[in-house]
């Protein structure tokens, strides 16, 4: 889940995300999404690389990979 900036630090299950906009990745309660939960979202950009290497961390941390 995206929430905005500031409101989580960076850490092991959270990611704190620059741009495209400036919010915060959080891997927590991942087995209660489902697809239907983002009908309607919108593609605001690309992340780059390095940031999506620490959001992969993330969530194997949370699944305990």
């Amino acid at each position: 889940m995206l929430h905005e900036s500031g409101r989580f630090p960076d850490t092991a299950m959270s990611v704190v995300i620059d741009s495209p906009t400036p919010c915060t990745a959080v891997a927590v309660n991942i087995v209660q999404m489902r697809t239907s939960r983002f009908d309607g979202a919108k593609l605001l950009g690309p992340v780059d690389t390095a940031t999506m290497a620490r959001v992969d961390q993330a969530l194997r941390a949370v699944q305990d990979l």
